[in-house]
């Protein structure tokens, strides 16, 4: 599964072993890209909380984190992250893999809400050239509604999905 030595469903312990139990009850099974965190329980726990962070949210909202990560991750052609999101984006969101393509260039064209896309485009824009966002930038998501917090926690998530590419690459995550 990995260059590092993973434990599996059948062979984890302890705290990873309480973790994967209710990853598997909430998913089903626990993918390979969560396993991977495992190699150090405290940061397979932070994961954990921050997915079921996420999964508390509305739909609409996970949409747009699911819709970031599969841009970031195509960005960093991390191919284990683009199929597990772009899979999500068809089977749960009914994206086309047309449409997939068309937002890997034109992310605007992503089927979100008009507050969601400012925020999508922000995100974005803040990976790509950090050095160019400006009080004006950050202001004009204010002047939409969205809070200071909501426009931190995007730029987090979606810098925290480079962190999520270059681990997944390093250690060679298999697809599920």
């Amino acid at each position: 599964m990995s260059l590092l030595n993973i434990p599996t469903t059948q062979t984890a312990t302890g705290d990873v072993k309480k973790i994967f139990d209710e990853i598997e009850e909430a998913f089903g099974s626990v993918p390979n890209g969560i396993r991977l965190w495992s190699a150090n329980p405290q940061a397979l726990e932070m994961q954990w909380n921050q997915i079921k962070q996420t999964l508390s949210k509305d739909q609409e909202h996970q949409k747009l984190q699911t819709v970031i990560r599969y841009l970031v991750s195509e960005a960093n052609d991390c191919a284990y992250c683009v199929g597990f999101n772009g899979g999500m984006l068809i089977n749960y969101y009914g994206f086309s893999q047309d449409l997939l393509q068309e937002i890997i260039t034109s992310p605007e064209k992503a089927p979100l809400h008009a507050k969601n896309k400012a925020l999508l485009l922000f995100a974005m824009s803040s990976l790509k050239n950090p050095h160019a966002i400006t009080q004006e930038d950050v202001d004009a998501l204010k002047d939409q509604g969205i809070s200071e917090i909501e426009i931190f926690d995007i730029v987090h998530s979606a810098s925290h999905m480079l962190v999520i590419n270059t681990l997944f690459e390093t250690f060679k995550v298999e697809q599920d």
